[in-house]
């Protein structure tokens, strides 16, 4: 496994990555993941039987590239000292393939040819199509011309206009070499119907296979740090994940029922805390439990084309309803009317309608939480997708 990071940096991919290697060394496999070294982590440790070796690599070296030194990112290009690495554990190890899942990509790619090693490719968000990795505008739109100079406006409100130059020019210069990968796995419709547009791919060159939700989440501590009846966010505290609709809904209904918001700040991004709003930043999987089994649903309002938010399975699995915006992955998970309610992203009036509809029809509520944890069970658990994940793998190694 590569991955640009791995726990304990975490995100929904790193959690993912995680989840799946644990799963598969549960089947009787070994994995081994390399992925970013950063400050106070080992360069090499075994968790729970995956073994985890951590580059430094020479972007990371140079410091004053990265606003946030906690999450030094692999760019979209080559990097000799991450490669060199890779090179030396791959002809030490011997894998029999390489399953990528971020920007560290770029390192990987000559070692296919030069190694004679396959390469698999999670497109878990829109990184090798968008220098911001969402896929959406700042004018809150979803994009419809990646490569072009609208990149470089687009991702200079995160990155500056120098980076913002260099990751368009790198994303857009190396997306030639992206068709020599033996297979892509989509993690929704959307996701495969970006890629395939955008980089002439063929239908057969992507899987979908979905995100999948198991029980390495730490379990609910016992404690009660929340209130017994309240709705749910859970994810991002940002602009794309909708947290400004969501507060603009809120404030329209007539509801002595909590909203709680738990998640990570967006340092870049304030938002105002209505009355009735709980916000916990930063918090334990543990707290994040509880508010699973508490909650009476949970919203996911996303903006962007949330590619397959763990969020959403993880609520089915609990038996919770969903309310979501129809964007994205989200629509290949829920079912709207059966396991929740699909509404248009960034429009608060009509998210106001849903929540106002879930509250007032408890019964409605309880039923498509029972269907969503069917859903859940049928399509999208660890014992349903890691399965469909190593029959890719045999296939391609035998392929080989």
């Amino acid at each position: 496994m590569l991955s640009d990071f791995y726990p304990p940096l975490v995100g929904g991919m790193e959690k993912h990555v995680e989840s799946l290697s644990r799963k598969l060394v549960d089947r009787g496999h070994n994995v081994m993941v390399c992925t970013s070294w950063h400050q106070g982590l080992q360069h090499f440790d075994v968790v729970h039987g995956v073994e985890v070796t951590r580059i430094e690599g020479l972007f990371q070296k140079t410091k004053y590239l990265y606003g946030d030194s906690a999450r030094r990112y692999p760019p979209p290009t080559y990097d000799c000292l991450t490669a060199r690495k890779l090179e030396s554990l791959i002809r030490e190890h011997k894998p029999e393939l390489i399953h990528v899942h971020g920007w560290i990509l770029y390192s990987a790619l000559p070692l296919r040819q030069k190694l004679k090693i396959p390469i698999v490719v999670t497109l878990h968000d829109y990184g090798l199509v968008c220098p911001k990795r969402t896929f959406l505008l700042t004018d809150r739109n979803v994009c419809k011309r990646p490569f072009t100079i609208q990149c470089v406006k687009c991702a200079r409100e995160d990155y500056g206009f120098a980076k913002s130059l260099a990751t368009s020019v790198l994303v857009k210069r190396n997306r030639k070499n992206l068709r020599n990968i033996d297979k892509y796995f989509a993690v929704s419709s959307f996701v495969k119907e970006v890629h395939c547009k955008y980089l002439n791919l063929q239908n057969e060159d992507v899987a979908i296979i979905p995100n999948f939700c198991d029980d390495y989440r730490e379990p609910d501590s016992g404690l009660e740090r929340l209130p017994n009846d309240f709705i749910l966010f859970v994810g991002s505290l940002n602009p794309s994940k909708g947290v400004d609709t969501l507060l603009d809904a809120y404030s329209k209904l007539k509801t002595n029922i909590p909203l709680v918001l738990i998640g990570a700040r967006d340092r870049n991004h304030s938002y105002r805390q209505p009355k009735n709003v709980i916000v916990h930043e930063n918090a334990s999987d543990s707290l994040v439990a509880e508010g699973y089994r508490k909650c009476r649903f949970v919203i996911i309002p996303s903006i962007f084309p949330d590619p397959c938010p763990t969020v959403a399975l993880e609520t089915m699995s609990k038996g919770k309803a969903v309310i979501a915006s129809a964007i994205g992955g989200l629509t290949d998970i829920v079912k709207d009317g059966e396991t929740g309610i699909l509404v248009r992203g960034n429009e608060s009036t009509q998210l106001t309608n849903a929540i106002s509809y879930l509250l007032n029809n408890t019964n409605a509520c309880a039923i498509m939480g029972e269907n969503g944890n069917k859903r859940f069970r049928a399509l999208f658990s660890a014992d349903v997708v890691v399965p469909q994940i190593e029959k890719q793998y045999e296939t391609i190694a035998t392929l080989r």
